[in-house]
């Protein structure tokens, strides 16, 4: 799915934001959760979910990361670590990249 992954920098100048193009909907926001479980043994540890957000902290491998779904922005993951990005995202970014399809 090439053209899936927009990667920018956060306001804070240092966080990167992964941005699923294409797959950014409310509804698709459980099937990528499934993809870094499946895919990367992730576990969900905090789930905040609003009215037209949700905000999940994620951990895999011994790092944490943030997944969040805005209405008007759609899908997002950054990681939590202080240098603001980690092999980890990178790793995701492109196995998502590389698939036929996100789930």
């Amino acid at each position: 799915m090439a053209g899936v992954i927009s990667r920018e920098k956060n306001s804070d100048g240092k966080t990167i934001e992964y941005h699923l193009i294409r797959i950014g909907t409310w509804d698709l926001f459980a099937d990528i959760v499934k993809f870094f479980e499946q895919n990367y043994d992730a576990e969900v540890h905090v789930k905040t979910d609003g009215i037209y957000t949700r905000n999940w902290q994620i951990r895999c491998r011994d790092e944490y990361f943030i997944f969040e779904h805005h209405e008007d922005i759609g899908n997002w993951f950054y990681s939590c670590s202080e240098e603001g990005d980690s092999l980890l995202m990178h790793e995701i970014a492109d196995d998502l990249e590389q698939r036929p399809s996100a789930s």
